[in-house]
């Protein structure tokens, strides 16, 4: 599909063309670029979607200048979008942009980005941050980033989640263990394998409810972190008595 086409079908509010992968190719990027100015919200909405399919250095300076669209969908779909596409170069304007977005999303994603850079420099950044942020998924985002990077107090912090007495608070910390990518870090899942307590409802509305218990959501994100050495693991599933052994044997064998 040539770039007039795509550009012709995104005027048209055609969503087809992120619902298919590759129709969206590289070469069309640059062209898509001006329509990050059109007045409609939906058409720069779906531009994002597509640079994000096209990639490269268009999709880049896109997602740079959509992070600060007046609006919160399109500018928080590209800071999401730009944590695979910025470059190291992008960062001061990054940085700038956290400290004066006011959509909450945005700088959630852009403390999730800095975390990703495995930059130690960004820990005083994402420190003074923490104090200032008054949105809860934001300030969320700026500590797990910390606990990244290394930081010890929000390495500390994710440990003490694990344990808390709420099995949906430990799930939730579970379940922030893969962004936080320290294996060291799993060995604090070993208690939880003995957590038998429902945690998720996992069930449809207007179905029986099925429960995935504390335990089963701590086997799914090892296997996730261990690169997947449970063949029996399923998304859905509540494990015996025998695999909660497996998985418990094989993550004390972690180093």
């Amino acid at each position: 599909m040539t770039a007039p086409d795509i550009i012709a079908r995104i005027k048209q509010k055609d969503w087809s063309l992120v619902e298919r992968p590759g129709l969206v190719k590289a070469d069309a990027g640059p062209s898509l670029l001006p329509l990050l100015d059109d007045p409609d919200s939906e058409i720069r909405h779906l531009t994002v979607m597509c640079l994000n399919e096209a990639g490269g250095e268009a999709a880049r300076r896109g997602f740079l200048k959509a992070m600060r669209d007046k609006t919160e969908a399109v500018s928080g779909l590209a800071a999401r979008f730009l944590r695979k596409h910025y470059a190291p170069a992008d960062l001061p304007e990054i940085e700038t942009e956290l400290e004066r977005s006011r959509n909450e999303y945005v700088r959630e994603q852009i403390c999730l980005l800095l975390g990703e850079t495995g930059d130690k420099g960004k820990i005083p950044i994402l420190k003074s941050r923490l104090p200032r942020e008054k949105d809860e998924h934001a300030r969320h985002a700026a500590s797990l980033a910390l606990a990244r990077l290394g930081d010890d107090a929000a390495r500390q912090e994710i440990a003490d989640r694990l344990h808390h007495a709420e099995p949906k608070e430990r799930v939730n910390a579970v379940n922030d263990l893969p962004y936080v990518n320290d294996r060291g870090l799993l060995k604090q899942l070993v208690p939880l394998l003995d957590d038998t307590r429902d945690a998720v409802n996992m069930s449809r509305s207007h179905s029986p409810s099925y429960f995935l218990r504390v335990c089963d959501v701590a086997v799914n994100v090892a296997n996730e972190m261990l690169g997947k050495p449970f063949p029996w693991v399923e998304p859905v599933k509540r494990y015996s008595p025998a695999e909660l052994s497996q998985a418990k044997s094989t993550i004390n064998t972690v180093r």
